[in-house]
């Protein structure tokens, strides 16, 4: 069964804004919604990050998926 796509995009970024920027929770989330098809320009309206800084946690990940 696939999950329901959220239809509320205002819901999902209260609920993203809701977490502790710094966490790595927080940073897991938005990487997930990159991984899921969001553009960077929604990602950062979502969850106030700018592109920049997604790029830059899109290339720590990528790094840290290359030493695993």
């Amino acid at each position: 069964m696939k999950r329901k796509d959220i239809s509320e995009p205002e819901r999902l970024s209260r609920f993203v804004k809701s977490f502790d920027s710094h966490s790595q929770d927080f940073k897991g989330l938005t990487l997930k919604l990159l991984e899921s098809g969001q553009s960077i320009e929604a990602v950062s309206a979502m969850t106030g990050v700018s592109p920049s800084t997604l790029y830059e946690w899109i290339g720590q990940w990528n790094e840290k998926k290359k030493l695993a």
